[in-house]
């Protein structure tokens, strides 16, 4: 059972919305090739490249949280456009137990530069410094409790990671 379809309600056209999730991963169960670490990696680049695709042309901007356990995303743009996106996005197989956890009208966009962001760690053994914490902090056995937890994370996260770029 899917945890969105109370999203209907009169449109604001072209007011801006940012719509946040989470997702348990269950890749491997319908993508057999993303049963191994290569694998993993190549279907998730694939999404990120359909989905860096479409936003762009949609005007859609947000993040995408991923771990060997499950996602976290957000999405920014026109209420027209966020919520069918979303629905397409909630039908996907390789994932389930999708949970909307905001959906509001928001006076900016937190990720304007950014079609599609990503951080996320596939392989549960990696050694990636955040892996951890992006483990713990969504998908350690509870998951975020408000789309403002993943909306704060992914913000912060963002911010390091064009800290450590522009050192």
């Amino acid at each position: 059972m899917r945890a969105y379809s109370n999203m209907r309600k009169p449109l604001t056209s072209g007011a801006l919305y940012r719509l946040i999730y989470c997702s348990r991963n269950i890749i491997a169960r319908v993508v057999p090739d993303a049963s191994t670490p290569e694998g993993l990696e190549r279907e998730i680049q694939a999404i990120l490249a359909v989905a860096r695709e479409r936003n762009k042309a949609s005007n859609v901007t947000g993040a995408l949280l991923f771990t060997a356990l499950g996602f976290a995303q957000v999405l920014e743009g026109a209420r027209e456009v966020v919520e069918p996106l979303f629905e397409r996005i909630g039908a996907d197989p390789r994932h389930a137990d999708v949970t909307v956890l905001s959906f509001t009208p928001t006076g900016r966009r937190s990720f304007p530069d950014w079609p599609m962001g990503f951080c996320g760690q596939p392989s549960p053994a990696a050694t990636d410094p955040l892996a951890h914490l992006l483990a713990d902090a969504n998908f350690g056995g509870r998951r975020a409790t408000t789309g403002s937890d993943v909306l704060r994370m992914l913000e912060h996260i963002v911010q390091r990671e064009n800290e450590w770029i522009a050192a």
